[in-house]
């Protein structure tokens, strides 16, 4: 399940980013997945729910729009 692994990196991108910016807590992840990029969202939404227990990332909703393209891009999150 490679998407534990990218979660992993996924959280470590928005933790840098949350503390640059002086965010507590991360309230909306919005990412986007191209179907062709071997990832599974259910499985990439699951490992980084639970992985971020004890983050600022949290109670993170995370909303994934999916493309024809290959790509995973963070769009933008949102926090206080």
């Amino acid at each position: 399940m490679h998407e534990l692994s990218i979660a992993e990196e996924l959280l470590d991108i928005i933790i840098n980013r949350a503390r640059d910016e002086h965010i507590g807590s991360v309230n909306t992840i919005n990412l986007r997945i191209g179907r062709y990029s071997g990832i599974l969202p259910d499985c990439l939404t699951f490992a980084f729910e639970m992985l971020s227990k004890d983050t600022v990332a949290e109670e993170a909703r995370v909303f994934v729009e999916e493309t024809e393209g290959n790509e995973l891009q963070i769009l933008s999150f949102e926090g206080e």
